[in-house]
């Protein structure tokens, strides 16, 4: 019997997420359907030989990379499925932490079609209509941030603007990149592509001036959705980006572009950080800190010739983790406080420790703290940048501080006594489905902060996809 990648990573989980969505209501069901669904891919993906090949008792199963839909093709490689794997996975794990107050029922399903739909984008052909791919994913994901029956918040109208809008600019650099090959190298068609190019690009990882519709989306709706989509989103958007460096040889060896890459990539971590330390609302500050992990992985790939793919890809599972636990717990403060403004948290963790603890340490997480499991990779990147450009370096170095400087103001805020009318004794008032996930996450953390290589590893795989890349 022969089948092909698309349909087992693209077909199914789509039909299966039409059917979660018809039984949104039915919420057990729909954990259980979206998530089981979800890490069945994820481990198909892990284990799946690369011979294609594989038998369930006596039925001898056959893959081709290639489905054929509506006269274009998607193309799903041996090489890219440790990525796919990765997706599935914390695409399982979103849905798993989604019964909790306050995520939308129909969460589930949309993102299990979302990564259906982007996991399409990674391999199309031509590669131009994976603008069209991850604009669907786009318009699947607003009725998870706005709930049915209300109007839509502005962040979500300008969130929904913005990521359109570039989509005209990727399927003109498209048009324009198929006859730039055969052109000189001093013919000024190859700048003016490679600027839209980049324009598409920037407008859908928010890279500043872009960005502001994303501390409006995040303070505007719920933080485990949020965290979701702007994990999502912008892993798949930066693996799409390197195909253009892997295929086009006038990009992948361009004057200065890498340097460029440096510089905006620090340029998103100083702004990002000095942004987060500043807020006066959880979510936001959640918002902001997503630009600064924009700002790691586009200094990366601007390190690509110093080992900064492998950078990039190590931070995808650890910045996952990390943004799930971060997401899970604020959607829980904001169910016990209803608000989640940093004024109005004060003596929370009198009350709820554990849920502060891990609180405290999904952000140092981010932030790079030691024995945390983005530690090991931004030292190796805040290092590099150093030995490339000391300027960029330092400046690199201050953003990272920014995380650091808001926990601190949050801790501040967590542990000060109340006014004594309201006296509030230190108590664990948290419920236990409440503590064993966040307890769990934590425990994961630290376990990849000190074995990060071997945890990692596979993901590392990935990169056999983009031969001409370092």
């Amino acid at each position: 019997m022969t089948l092909s990648t698309p349909i087992l990573w693209v077909l199914l989980p789509f039909g299966i997420a039409l059917v979660a969505l018809a039984a949104y209501n039915r919420k057990k069901f729909s954990i259980l359907l979206t998530s089981i669904t979800a890490f069945a891919l994820s481990v198909m993906a892990y284990t799946f030989p690369a011979s294609m090949e594989f038998a369930i008792g006596p039925l001898n199963l056959t893959f081709t990379e290639s489905l054929g839909i509506l006269g274009r093709e998607i193309t799903l490689r041996y090489e890219i499925l440790p990525f796919i794997s990765m997706i599935y996975f914390f695409t399982g794990l979103w849905a798993l932490g989604s019964g909790i107050k306050g995520v939308s029922k129909i969460f589930r399903p949309t993102s299990l079609a979302v990564t259906a739909l982007l996991t399409a984008a990674l391999g199309v052909q031509p590669f131009l209509y994976a603008a069209l791919l991850i604009e669907t994913a786009v318009l699947f994901s607003i009725p998870m941030l706005s709930p049915l029956g209300k109007a839509p918040h502005p962040g979500i109208l300008r969130y929904l603007t913005l990521q359109t809008l570039a989509m005209p600019f990727i399927l003109l650099a498209g048009w324009l990149l198929s006859g730039v090959e055969a052109l000189p190298p001093e013919s000024p068609l190859i700048l003016q592509s490679a600027l839209i190019l980049w324009l598409g690009i920037s407008l859908w990882l928010a890279v500043f001036p872009f960005h502001s519709w994303v501390p409006m989306v995040f303070e505007s709706s719920n933080p485990l959705v949020t965290s979701f989509l702007q994990f999502m989103i912008p892993s798949v958007v930066m693996i799409f980006s390197l195909n253009f460096l892997n295929r086009y040889t006038f990009l992948r060896e361009a004057e200065g572009l890498y340097q460029i890459l440096q510089a905006i990539g620090i340029i998103m971590i100083a702004l990002g950080g000095a942004w987060t330390a500043v807020q006066k609302n959880l979510k936001r500050a959640f918002g902001f800190s997503t630009l600064v992990e924009t700002g790691f992985s586009l200094l990366a790939i601007g390190l690509a010739n110093d080992g900064g793919l492998t950078w990039l890809m190590a931070l995808m599972p650890a910045r996952a983790l990390s943004y799930w636990l971060w997401g899970y717990i604020l959607t829980l403060i904001e169910d016990h406080l209803g608000t989640t403004d940093l004024a109005k948290i004060d003596g929370f963790a009198r009350q709820f420790p554990i849920l502060s603890i891990g609180l405290l340490l999904a952000q140092l997480s981010v932030a790079g703290m030691p024995l945390l499991a983005e530690f090991p990779t931004k030292l190796s990147l805040l290092s590099a940048a150093f030995n490339s450009s000391p300027v960029l370096g330092i400046w690199g170095f201050i953003g990272a501080l920014g995380l650091f400087l808001f926990t601190l103001r949050l801790l501040i805020h967590l542990v000060k006594p109340l006014p004594e009318d309201e006296p509030r004794q230190w108590r664990i008032s948290e419920h236990r489905d409440e503590i064993i996930p966040v307890v769990g996450m934590v425990i994961i953390l630290i376990i990849i902060g000190l074995f990060p290589q071997a945890l990692l590893s596979n993901i590392l795989q990935t990169l056999t996809a983009f031969s001409q890349l370092k």
